[in-house]
């Protein structure tokens, strides 16, 4: 079982970085290049050059995490797509937000319930310490930050709405091309956390 890590309290959804990585790769896939540049061009508008290497290193982590023909793909698809493209290189790079979509946003689908409760998200990290022997030692100020990033992710990719304290998943449409995509890779488990099908 892949080691999960509480790294998300410190990141963001970063889409617009997301989006401009995506089309600079499109033109030169030699990250080491890529990561030089940005940073010498502060490419992202980041507000200092800490933050401006820690938002570097994970939005090339996540487009360097994508097969070549998915990146191929991107600029073909809409803007509610292209997030969901954004969030598939989370989902490949963060293992905690991995388990998250496929024990909690997954089972809303198949189901048709639609709703995280409050107490379905901490009922999620209630149980990651007996599947997950590092998230043990995780604060309780760490599980909280933690709640509010996944929540940050899913909102950010608009594929959910707030509705008092209930996450209500958003009626998007996966792109057919990105659906094939997913097929074509081997990956149905991210086919069913993002339509409940497998198929």
């Amino acid at each position: 079982m892949k080691r999960i890590s509480a790294g998300a309290v410190k990141f963001q959804f970063w889409f617009t970085e997301f989006v401009q990585a995506m089309g600079m790769a499109d033109e030169n896939d030699d990250f080491t290049e890529l990561r030089q540049q940005i940073l010498a061009e502060n490419t992202f508008h980041a507000s200092s050059h800490a933050r401006l290497i820690t938002t570097t290193g994970v939005v090339l982590r996540r487009v360097s995490s994508l097969t070549p023909a998915m990146r191929a793909l991107f600029d073909q698809l809409d803007p509610v797509n292209q997030r969901i493209v954004n969030l598939i290189a989370i989902m490949n790079t963060e293992q905690l937000m991995y388990a998250f979509m496929y024990d909690v946003f997954r089972p809303e689908l198949i189901l048709g319930d639609r709703q995280i409760e409050s107490y379905e998200m901490a009922a999620f990290f209630t149980k990651l310490p007996l599947e997950h022997k590092e998230a043990a030692h995780w604060t309780d100020q760490t599980l909280k930050k933690l709640r509010t990033s996944l929540s940050g992710y899913l909102r950010s990719a608009q594929v959910v709405k707030d509705y008092k304290d209930t996450l209500v998943v958003e009626n998007y449409l996966l792109d057919e091309r990105l659906a094939d995509r997913l097929r074509e890779e081997n990956h149905l488990d991210y086919l069913a956390i993002l339509t409940g099908r497998t198929s």
